[in-house]
């Protein structure tokens, strides 16, 4: 069924590990429309068809949800490092097999266009989050801001004096795979060099839970072994995480989230008093900000919306966190 709006909009995408969102946004910044699918159609397939694919994606989304409307603008964010121009997309490791995916190598915004009218456009996942994040919480933007979201991997992103910070090739804040611990598990980069996501990430949990908690569901490992030894770990091994950036970078405000902080149970309480305690003392301890993200399952969407409203010279109204939705 056709669901018809009522102005312009433009196109947000954000394609994760499991699933991917779709979602048409107002120029007002609300939230008109969204669809929530699997992953696995753009993730499985070969390079030579994968642009076809995905452009097949978007453009039934639109047929089906926006049409006849206008679309001024497609935005399509990866969990991937993408280069400087964010324009080719290098590496997706949680989204394909063997650290591969179908899409590396590709120049996504100029291959979609072949397929779309309206401009297109390439983000990283954690960037989008993290515009929307900050319009949502109202975060000055003049010093460091960080964002960083523990999901099936750990994504992150840095912004300064407004800007985000992509870094010489484009592949800045690739906290995921530093090196914290001797473990030497294989991390889903491929290396065994003791990774961020081998110690606190979506599916080192979901190993937790397989090793030692069997027959619980993932969704509850919380709420019924919070205060396991595992899991105390799994808490305080997010918390250096985010501890690694605030003495790196005496950053003004560090936002946290993703689905792991937002599963039922988890302990938001303890994992900030471990950031506190790893902080160096007295500064940048005593002013450190750590803000829980706002953001829904829709942050992707809206951050994107964000992201191409600045790239299509949009401005938007307070009407912005109003959310209204209808989704499939």
């Amino acid at each position: 069924m056709v669901q018809i709006l009522n102005e312009k909009c433009v196109i947000g995408l954000d394609i994760g590990g499991t699933n991917s969102r779709i979602g048409a946004v107002g120029l007002d910044g609300r939230l008109l429309h969204s669809s929530l699918d699997s992953s696995k159609p753009l993730a499985d397939g070969t390079p030579e068809t994968a642009i076809a694919d995905l452009a097949a994606y978007i453009n039934g989304y639109i047929e089906r949800s926006v049409a006849p409307k206008e679309v001024l603008g497609v935005a399509v964010a990866f969990p991937a490092t993408i280069d400087q121009k964010r324009e080719v997309l290098y590496s997706a490791t949680n989204f394909g097999e063997n650290a591969k995916c179908r899409f590396d190598g590709i120049n996504i915004p100029a291959e979609l266009q072949k397929f779309m009218a309206p401009p297109v456009f390439l983000g990283k996942d954690s960037d989008f989050i993290l515009y929307n994040d900050v319009h949502e919480l109202k975060i000055n933007t003049k010093e460091m801001v960080a964002g960083i979201y523990f999901g099936t991997g750990i994504g992150s992103s840095f912004m300064y004096r407004g800007e985000t910070i992509y870094g010489a090739d484009g592949v800045a804040g690739e906290i995921g795979h530093l090196p914290i611990s001797d473990n030497r598990r294989l991390c889903t980069c491929g290396e065994y060099q003791g990774c961020c996501e081998t110690v606190a990430s979506g599916w080192r949990l979901e190993q937790i839970r397989r090793e030692c908690f069997p027959e619980t569901e993932i969704s509850d490992v919380f709420t019924k072994h919070a205060d396991t030894e595992e899991l105390r770990t799994f808490v305080f091994d997010c918390a250096r995480v985010i501890a690694l950036t605030g003495n790196l970078l005496n950053i003004a405000y560090t936002v946290v989230g993703g689905g792991i902080v937002n599963m039922n149970g988890f302990p938001k309480d303890v994992l900030k008093a471990n950031v506190l305690s790893l902080l160096r003392h007295p500064l940048p301890r005593e002013t450190y900000k750590l803000l829980f993200s706002p953001s829904g399952q829709h942050a992707g969407v809206l951050g994107a919306a964000q992201y191409l409203f600045g790239k299509l010279g949009i401005g938007t109204s307070e009407k912005g966190s109003q959310q209204a939705e209808a989704t499939l």
